[in-house]
């Protein structure tokens, strides 16, 4: 269950695990997905994120660190074709029906973070769909806006505070347990994002999902309300069991415990176990389990996989190799010319061209590995580093 660290693939497709669309969520994408053109796996994650607002604060697992069942979920495809919004509106639509007093608050939209706290004042547990998302990525860019750093926080917080000078202006949220759902052409996805955005690590907060589109269907078939009421009272009963913090099997941990030390040092990887911790109790409890088993994790570890592929698929920034060309760039600036200040290392590798942040990302990687030192606001290679690059190479030529 290794992750795959493949280079950045060229084909446009690339498939969500069908396999892993399993418990009463797969039962649910299963019978709306039929005789339609909406992709089953858009259906599964949107499921999952009301699914899993639902359980916010009352399911967990039994580890060291605070696990909450919450996402920011991408549908990405392109324009249309994919039925991105019919997936996202019918999985509201289907959880707003439920006879559940848990059910998350749905907002569609919102114009500040004024307007977002004082929704989550009135409603703790809230989903914000989004059905064009990069409207709301166009608000945060207002002058003086917070909302960005607000929904960054809120991802693994529960509270965020903005204190000013001025009282009345003050925003402030505490017990808040915020969902995003939230629909996206692949094209934008790749060029709506500014440099807050991602130096604030926006993107690797999204749980992506990406689908085909599927074959054209005239007149798509209604889903089947005695088969939606059944899964409606299996999901019921699951609620019913809250609140519920699961245990772990051994062969299970030891299998998580596999996947998480082979996930490689990568942007494109970061908060990856995060959404993997999430997810665990979310599909143990809508698979009835009875602890988090080998079951359990082989599909979880299988959807982080393709998550990483997607990622490395549809980076807005190229950000792995942005790294890689700033590291090789800086190395050769201080063999040049020796020790150097971090502004005037900016400066001759023209870091403000592809970000602040992969330049002091390449700068923390290069002292990481010991290839460099940094004394205050110095930077100089190590002696290890300028001998061996110093050294003739006199391996045999083939």
């Amino acid at each position: 269950m290794a992750i795959l660290v493949a280079a950045r693939q060229s084909e446009s497709k690339l498939g969500f695990p069908s396999t892993s669309i399993v418990g009463s969520i797969g039962d649910f994408a299963r019978e709306f997905a039929k005789g339609t053109e909406v992709p089953e796996e858009f259906y599964f994650v949107a499921g999952l994120t009301m699914f899993a607002a639902t359980c916010s604060a009352d399911l967990s697992v039994s580890v060291g660190m605070d696990v909450d069942t919450r996402f920011y979920t991408m549908l990405l495809g392109d324009s249309y074709s994919v039925k991105k919004s019919t997936a996202m509106r019918n999985a509201i639509n289907f959880f707003s029906s439920l006879k559940s007093g848990r059910l998350p608050h749905v907002v569609h939209g919102v114009g500040s973070a004024e307007g977002l706290a004082r929704e989550l004042g009135e409603n703790p547990r809230l989903v914000l769909a989004l059905d064009e998302f990069r409207s709301f990525l166009d608000k945060t860019k207002v002058q003086s806006s917070v909302l960005l750093p607000m929904a960054a926080s809120l991802f693994e917080g529960s509270r965020w505070d903005n204190a000013t000078k001025d009282k009345t202006a003050c925003v402030q949220v505490a017990d808040a347990h915020l969902s995003i759902i939230g629909c996206c052409t692949t094209d934008t996805y790749e060029t709506m994002w500014n440099q807050e955005a991602i130096s604030i690590g926006f993107p690797n907060r999204l749980f992506l999902v990406n689908a085909e589109a599927k074959p054209k269907v005239a007149w798509p078939e209604p889903a089947s309300e005695g088969v939606l009421r059944n899964i409606r009272t299996r999901i019921q009963q699951q609620l019913a069991n809250l609140p519920r913090s699961y245990e772990i099997s051994p062969d299970a941990r030891q299998a998580w415990e596999n996947w998480y030390k082979c996930v490689p040092e990568s942007i494109h990887a970061k908060r990856l176990d995060t959404i993997g911790m999430r997810l665990l109790p979310v599909f143990a409890l809508s698979m009835d389990k009875g602890l988090i088993d080998l079951e359990v994790v082989y599909h979880v570890t299988a959807i982080l996989d393709y998550e990483f592929r997607l990622r490395m698929l549809t980076d807005p920034i190229d950000a792995d190799n942005h790294v890689a060309k700033l590291e090789e760039k800086i190395r050769r600036t201080l063999r040049s010319k020796g020790a150097q200040s971090r502004r005037d290392l900016r400066r001759a590798v023209h870091a403000d061209r592809v970000g602040i942040w992969a330049f002091d990302q390449a700068l923390r990687n290069l002292v990481k590995v010991n290839d460099m030192t940094q004394q205050k606001d110095c930077y100089q290679l190590t002696d290890e580093v300028l001998a061996a690059e110093s050294s003739p190479d006199l391996s045999p030529t083939a």
